[in-house]
């Protein structure tokens, strides 16, 4: 019956997908003819990739320094054949799994004992990525007044944004450096709940980032920057794509589609991302929004392809202990 259900929500979220994508076609919100310009515009659309490549290679970088103070080694190489698995995944083949269930599945391969752990650094490393989003178009604002004082809805959403921000951090504050995590609630829960064991664990190992400050402003650093590097993907896309090109307004609105874009409503955002893009463009006068983002994933699954070689290669060991990883060199 679960399988059932399963398959039914997975093609009903397909189905919400396709019907965006043909709505915003039909209404003239998109011009799939736009595409054509990832062609006749190919020296754009060669650049694109390579900066996607570079952004990806980024974002694994990312993993590993958040790994290296819990004593594990991920070589910037791996952890990207680990990124471009999960990105296979989330970018090619529809359903509720996930890439960042891929990933933890393969890089907890010879880590006996310690998969939980892996695990949860690998959802702190996504969480920090979505941390860093949230808080680039508060940094861009400031350079776009005249078009943040014209747009009440832009306003709100910045607004928003900061309160996000703000909330998450005086919860990692108070989290992070009080012992919340040990009173007789948490504890209960530890001793009571069908995952207890695990649960605790989770909570131990993010605790103790509290003494690791500086790697995680160097995650977020680094997150910073690799959300940069999309914003450039996106820009040489709509450069590609819109007959009116690109305009320096758009890197401010394009990490607020990237976060609708990440909600779980259609397999990667189908639809619903280009939606957001076209509406977020509006605002600032602008168009070509969803032919941006969807040209954006035009180029990410071919890059994907990659992660597909990689899969069909089989599990293997990606992170090590650092002893381990010590005893190989």
């Amino acid at each position: 019956m679960k399988s059932k259900a399963g398959i039914f929500f997975t093609l009903l979220r397909v189905a919400i997908g396709i019907g965006l994508l043909v709505y915003l076609g039909r209404s003239g919100a998109m011009d799939w003819g736009a595409l054509l310009g990832l062609a006749s515009q190919w020296p754009l659309t060669v650049a694109s990739l390579g900066i996607l490549l570079l952004d990806l290679v980024v974002t694994s970088w990312r993993l590993c320094v958040l790994l290296a103070p819990r004593g594990f080694h991920l070589p910037v190489l791996d952890s990207s054949r680990l990124t471009l698995i999960g990105i296979f995944f989330n970018a090619c083949l529809p359903g509720a799994t996930g890439g960042d269930l891929i990933k933890i599945y393969y890089a907890a391969e010879g880590n006996r004992g310690r998969r939980t752990e892996v695990g949860t650094i690998i959802l702190l490393d996504r969480a920090v990525g979505l941390f860093a989003m949230v808080l680039w178009p508060l940094l861009a604002a400031p350079f776009f007044p005249a078009l943040i004082a014209s747009s009440g809805v832009l306003q709100f959403l910045l607004w928003a944004a900061a309160g996000l921000v703000a909330g998450l951090l005086v919860g990692w504050i108070v989290f992070a450096y009080s012992s919340l995590k040990d009173v007789g609630l948490a504890r209960w829960a530890y001793r009571t709940l069908p995952l207890g064991a695990y649960l605790e664990r989770v909570v131990n190992t993010v605790h103790a980032y509290r003494r690791d400050g500086l790697t995680l402003l160097a995650a977020t650093g680094i997150a910073l920057f690799a959300h940069t590097l999309s914003v450039a993907v996106i820009l040489l896309c709509a450069q590609a794509t819109n007959p009116a090109g690109a305009a320096w307004e758009m890197s401010m609105l394009i990490p607020l589609g990237f976060l609708a874009n990440t909600l779980p409503t259609t397999p990667g955002g189908l639809g619903v991302g280009e939606a957001v893009f076209n509406q977020l463009f509006a605002i600032a006068g602008l168009s070509g929004g969803a032919a941006a983002l969807l040209s954006w994933r035009v180029l990410t699954i071919l890059l994907s392809l990659a992660g597909l070689a990689f899969y069909l290669q089989g599990r293997q060991r990606y992170v090590h202990a650092a002893e381990s990883a010590g005893e190989q060199s």
